[in-house]
């Protein structure tokens, strides 16, 4: 069948017109828009199989789609953060939960494939780390509506799990042994990292006051996407700049040290910030809604009838959820609602997924088993969204004493 550019337009056009009202509408029931888009795709995918349609470079522009919808999503993130003095435990906090809980995932994980599915521990290992990260790309979105200090606490956890996950998966991948010196090449990369971006966001910052032409905000994403393409391309973790450039970018009064300080305009900071948030978050949702629906597309329903791959995604995420609430119930002294919920995956775990070489993907750990762990960690946190009741604050609470005492 022939395909015309009409109707690919109109197509692409509804498709995000759909992918608008899905946000809308997880904003008030908490259900997110991704399993809606992907269920999209799989529909699809089921039409297209039916039509005899082929779509040969789909498939190719997934990790590409993600990529860039990666760095658009942490950089959204890392720009609506704030470093004051007072959340420096929130931060830190954040950085444990991520590291502590991920480490124990992956432990568990590649203990369960090692014995339980009798697969080689390196390739256990390797298959583990993609399964045991948060998705900023999910969590970030649906925090909206969570009290801010909770919302900040799932923005940190969920970048930091990206930035650690895909350091741990490259030097996986690269290192078949276990070296201590790691955690010192990491410290290492970690500082110059920071300069590096430090530096870059002076620069910028610099260079998006000078610039008077009506497009200018494109500048600071192009340059991130090319850092973060040198980054893997050297073994870097990159994402950490993109993070990095965030904070710097939405903390310019606080991060940069103050023989830099004095040489920015706040000011002019603050306006290219608000500038930079919008174009921000719409690119993401963009990117973010074509990623969803073409990783829908690659789903081959027929190929989901193992019922085995239903019980091995259970267990999965059975693992990934005890030792999630065991730590944070262990390590906070306030409520853990609805944050121990708040831990799906999606966009970076598929992307990791599918960077694995083909000699050390399982027939066991496929795509279907990560789709169903990547579908029921989504309504885990559906109906964490759902139970938690978000705490009145004390002008609500006056209004509701108000009403009652106008009843007597």
């Amino acid at each position: 069948m022939e395909i015309h550019t009409e109707w690919v337009l109109l197509g692409l056009g509804v498709l995000t017109i759909l992918s608008y009202i899905f946000d809308l509408l997880a904003k008030k029931t908490k259900f997110p828009s991704v399993i809606l888009l992907v269920l999209i795709g799989i529909l699809f995918r089921l039409y297209s199989d039916a039509e005899g349609l082929t779509f040969p470079v789909v498939e190719d522009i997934l990790p590409t789609l993600g990529s860039i919808g990666l760095i658009l999503i942490v950089l959204e993130g890392a720009l609506e953060l704030s470093t004051e003095r007072e959340k420096v435990g929130l931060i830190v906090r954040a950085f444990f939960s991520s590291l502590i809980v991920m480490i124990l995932t992956i432990t568990a994980l590649t203990i369960l494939f090692h014995y339980g599915f009798h697969m080689g521990f390196y390739i256990s290992l390797i298959n583990a780390i993609p399964l045991s990260i948060i998705s900023s790309a999910v969590a970030i979105p649906s925090s909206m509506g969570f009290a801010p200090k909770k919302r900040e606490f799932i923005i940190y956890e969920s970048s930091f799990s990206d930035i650690i996950g895909i350091i741990l998966f490259n030097h996986a991948l690269a290192n078949r042994t276990f070296e201590p010196e790691i955690f010192f090449n990491f410290g290492i990369e970690v500082i110059v990292v920071l300069v590096v971006t430090m530096v870059c966001s002076f620069l910028l910052i610099k260079l998006l006051k000078r610039i008077e032409h009506k497009i200018k905000y494109f500048l600071p994403i192009a340059v991130l996407i090319i850092l973060y393409a040198l980054g893997k391309m050297v073994h870097v973790s990159s994402l950490m700049m993109v993070f990095f450039f965030g904070l710097f970018m939405a903390n310019s009064r606080t991060l940069f040290p103050r023989p830099i300080r004095k040489y920015l305009d706040h000011n002019q900071v603050d306006v290219n910030l608000k500038q930079l948030q919008l174009l921000t978050g719409e690119s993401a949702f963009l990117i973010r809604t074509f990623f969803f629906l073409v990783f829908g597309f690659t789903i081959v329903v027929s190929e989901m009838g193992n019922p085995w791959l239903f019980l091995w995604g259970t267990v999965i995420i059975t693992i990934i959820f005890i030792i999630r609430f065991a730590y944070l119930r262990i390590s906070s002294r306030g409520s853990i609602m609805p944050e121990v919920f708040i831990a799906p995956r999606g966009l970076i775990n598929i992307l990791l997924f599918l960077s694995i070489p083909a000699s050390l993907l399982s027939e066991v750990i496929n795509q279907y088993v990560l789709l169903i762990v990547f579908i029921f960690s989504l309504f885990l946190m559906i109906w964490g969204g759902i139970s938690w009741k978000k705490p009145k604050s004390g002008k609500e609470i006056i209004e509701e004493v108000g009403e009652f005492s106008s009843t007597l």
